[in-house]
């Protein structure tokens, strides 16, 4: 049976499945992203999110924050539903032992006030000394789940769950800014849920294959709590699994019997570039009707090199859904309908860098080609709007995608004017509203969304503008010696001009090439080639060392505060004499 409309919390959900379907497989983690460590069925997993809430029930009361560090696993997912169970705040977040995560970590911490941390015993003692040196850290009640006897489960006290308070904090990837607890009610989640539902018209029948981050948002609802309302199995890897051998996300949904799965673009560029001939031999991925792709720009060469690679693999090309959301909207925006071929526009590049969309003719080589995102599910309201003047943009006009949804969150804890400024916009020539402002740039055509870039993250040298995806993508291509999607292009002024600067990480193999003069005159050839740019510096870096989100976004502000600090981690650069603003701009 479907929940659509049925139930008001996922903890109703939850309820649902343990009296209807007990013995029903919920979870499967697969270790190294091949072996099964851990199955849970519905009642399983009710009875560790009983046993958790009983613990949190000893230390808390409802409304407090628990911040929860788990690698991927099933006791995140006990975790996280535990507090739901007791009415506590959950706060999801990356494991403190990376060097970039730490400053990230005591930034929620100190915003979110959480109260307790819930780990592993694994996780607490790789983590250890460095919690007696934080005073953030050490002054938590630390929950472990090893000390957690299931028995304990019985002295859960239900309590009744008001679908309008808060139900987790989703801290923003900080891609532009320091990240942001996005307050996310029971509602906004499960009209969030009833949308991907929807949208994939998923039921008892699917099977979920997922490798996304569990703590972020897309790997949280997409990969682990829509299979749990729709009462479909989900069977999970850590992103790493993924990321050391790509095949073992397509082999798990041969394997399996996958027909949905997400992630971002980056990820489907992957198993095109790495998955060997001899592993996509033993592909088959024809129970694959749902793939999504978002989270990121989507490149079209990206998606047409997977649909073209994966064809004889029986993939079925109407299965790749470019989608779009953000954590403010509670992940999910729109997305592609089922069964129907992506969409792809021509535009005229020229008239896009003015804001204006009109088609490019076939003669024409100046083309820019842009996917569409689909159409909402749940009657979102979505408009365009000009983000100076607040004024609706006409049709052929490119500008800020507002949105008035269910979906929408409820602001930012503990941050009443960013939350008025995002969350309470109106629209200035109707004063309809309230709406949320995305800070993504956009244009709707035939009643499809189509996304350009961040407002923040646009370039303007001398009145015209670049959106930096664009310029990214033709540095990565530029030379064999490039890592893809491992690229930054922002503005920086000097003496009053804004000038363009790139960031790119260098391949392993070419850390010690004797000719990175070759390399950074062909990135500086294809900018001033396909863009009409010419670059002020190109700076090679180490690779892994560029700035990137949770969720694997190019983090473009942090890129360039490291640039203009002098510490990036640099292989080669080259930088342009300072010229007249006539003289070094375009090319």
């Amino acid at each position: 049976m479907s929940l659509i409309g049925k139930v008001h919390t996922l903890v109703d959900a939850i309820k649902y499945q343990v009296e209807n379907r007990p013995n029903a497989l919920a979870y499967t983690y697969l270790a190294e992203g091949e072996k099964m460590e851990a199955q849970w069925t519905y009642a399983e997993l009710d009875q560790h999110a009983r046993a958790v809430a009983a613990e949190l029930q000893k230390v808390t009361k409802p409304g407090d924050r628990a911040v929860l560090l788990y690698p991927s696993g099933v006791e995140f997912i006990a975790t996280f539903m535990g507090c739901m169970y007791a009415g506590v705040i959950a706060v999801p977040s990356i494991l403190p032992h990376l060097k970039r995560a730490t400053p990230r970590l005591k930034a929620i911490l100190a915003d979110a006030g959480a109260k307790v941390a819930c780990t592993t015993h694994e996780v607490y003692a790789s983590i250890e000394p460095f919690i007696a040196n934080e005073a953030d850290l050490s002054s938590l009640h630390w929950i472990r789940n090893q000390d957690i006897p299931l028995e304990q489960a019985r002295q859960y006290k239900p309590l009744a769950l008001d679908e309008n308070a808060i139900c987790f904090l989703q801290y923003t990837s900080g891609s532009t800014s320091t990240p942001k607890g996005v307050m996310i009610s029971h509602f906004n989640l499960i009209r969030t849920i009833e949308d991907v539902v929807i949208g994939f018209n998923q039921d008892e029948q699917d099977v979920v294959i997922s490798w996304l981050p569990i703590f972020h948002d897309m790997g949280l609802i997409v990969g682990i709590l829509a299979p749990l309302f729709a009462g479909c199995p989900c069977y999970f890897m850590a992103p790493v699994s993924f990321l050391e051998r790509p095949a073992r996300w397509l082999e798990a949904i041969t394997k399996y019997g996958g027909t949905i799965t997400v992630a971002p673009n980056f990820a489907y560029g992957l198993c095109v570039r790495k998955i060997s001939e001899e592993e996509k031999s033993k592909l088959d991925l024809h129970t694959l009707r749902v793939a999504v792709d978002a989270a990121e720009p989507i490149r079209i060469e990206t998606v047409e090199q997977f649909i073209e690679t994966f064809r004889e693999r029986n993939f079925n090309y109407k299965a790749l859904i470019p989608a779009y959301g953000l954590a403010e909207a509670t992940v999910k925006v729109c997305m592609k309908e089922l069964d129907k071929d992506p969409t792809i526009l021509t535009l005229n590049a020229s008239d896009l860098e003015k804001h204006k969309i009109s088609f490019a003719t076939g003669s024409e080589q100046n083309q820019y080609k842009i996917i569409g995102c689909g159409v909402s599910h749940i009657g979102a309201d979505i408009r365009i709007v000009n983000p100076g003047t607040k004024k609706a943009c006409a049709k052929d006009e490119v500008g800020e995608i507002w949105i008035k949804s269910e979906s929408v969150a409820q602001g930012y804890w503990n941050q009443p004017k960013a939350s008025q400024d995002i969350f309470q916009a109106y629209i200035a020539n109707t004063q309809e509203g309230p709406f949320m402002r995305t800070g993504d740039l956009g244009f709707i055509y035939d009643g499809e969304l189509y996304i350009g870039g961040r407002i923040k993250d646009m370039i303007i040298i001398q009145g015209r503008n670049f959106y930096p995806q664009d310029i990214e993508l033709t540095v990565e291509k530029s030379h064999a010696a490039l890592r893809p999607s491992c690229c930054a292009a922002f503005a920086v002024t000097l003496e009053g001009v804004e000038r363009l600067a790139v960031v790119q990480e260098i391949r392993r193999e070419y850390r010690n090439a004797e000719k990175f003069d070759d390399i950074l005159n062909a990135i500086r050839s294809a900018i001033a080639k396909d863009h009409g740019l010419r670059a002020y510096a190109v700076v090679l870096i180490r690779p892994g060392s560029i700035q990137k989100t949770t969720s694997g976004k190019i983090q473009r502000h942090a890129s360039r505060e490291a640039f203009m600090n002098g510490e990036l981690e640099v292989v080669a650069e080259w930088h342009a004499p300072i010229a007249a603003p006539d003289q070094h701009q375009t090319g």
